[in-house]
């Protein structure tokens, strides 16, 4: 998920709902809630430990801050240096998962019709460019709350969402850097949009879960705009040439599905209740 969330066109929610611990993370996320914190100010420390599902939070967690930190150079130098093969990866990634995800999917009208509106609306999302902003803390909390709803949200970019709101390079830097003061802000602006959105996925899921499932599999499939490795004019098409830097894109696309079949398997006791 970290790595995802390094790029700019690959959703952390993506690899959550494609690897079956998206529904799990969304009531993870929402034991942070007014029980939570009247436990705490009660100081009643053992039931705020047991309230919330740390034994998957932190590994999770944990996962997700070491590979932003330590990956986000190497993600860098693949974007500047091999965009393509890297585009390649994660659109394998992307497009085994909605064959995965589609399979489970009832062919009924009404979920059709919303996983062509989560596809329209992704394409839309993926096709507008990106804004030149300030980067004074509001700014910063906002871009933060923006971006850690859009990153548990399958398909959506939080780091594209930054793109578009001219932000990314600066979070970018701030993270290279370390650069406390802006990370801290950032992330409680991150914290503010994943406990507010979460109550929201968490509940569509639980009342409309086929129609739900269909948007996401929807907003997924319109993203592979954004990440598709041939483009002309912000486009997807087929490439031009075959050669060998066209079968490496080929290549890493197919190890992109492959490590996806070898992820689900490995974690079937996560899977959804719509699976």
């Amino acid at each position: 998920m970290g790595a995802a969330d390094v790029v700019p066109g690959v959703s952390g929610g993506t690899i959550a709902y494609m690897s079956g611990i998206y529904e799990t993370l969304l009531d993870s996320i929402r034991a942070f809630d007014a029980g939570f914190i009247r436990l705490l100010l009660d100081r009643r420390w053992k039931e705020a430990l047991q309230h919330v599902r740390w034994g998957f939070l932190l590994p999770l967690a944990c996962g997700v801050l070491i590979s932003i930190f330590s990956l986000a150079r190497v993600i860098l130098w693949l974007l500047a240096g091999w965009p393509d093969i890297l585009w390649g990866f994660f659109s394998g990634l992307i497009l085994a998962s909605i064959a995965a995800m589609a399979r489970k999917l009832p062919l009924r009208a009404s979920p059709m019709l919303f996983l062509l509106a989560g596809a329209a609306a992704a394409w839309s999302i993926a096709g507008m460019g990106s804004l030149q902003a300030a980067h004074g803390p509001a700014h910063i909390f906002a871009a933060g709350f923006i971006a850690l709803c859009a990153m548990i949200l399958p398909g959506i970019s939080g780091s594209f969402m930054l793109v578009l709101m001219g932000q990314y390079a600066y979070i970018l830097q701030a993270v290279i850097g370390l650069r406390l003061p802006v990370l801290i802000v950032f992330a409680c602006g991150g914290a503010c949009g994943l406990l507010l959105f979460s109550r929201l996925l968490s509940r569509c899921f639980s009342r409309f879960p086929h129609h739900t499932h269909a948007a996401m599999i929807g907003i997924m499939a319109g993203c592979l705009r954004l990440a598709w490795p041939w483009q002309a004019g912000g486009l997807p098409m087929l490439p031009q040439h075959a050669g060998a830097r066209e079968l490496a894109v080929l290549l890493a696309c197919a190890g992109g599905m492959l490590l996806l079949a070898f992820f689900r398997h490995q974690m079937p006791r996560h899977r959804s209740g719509t699976e």
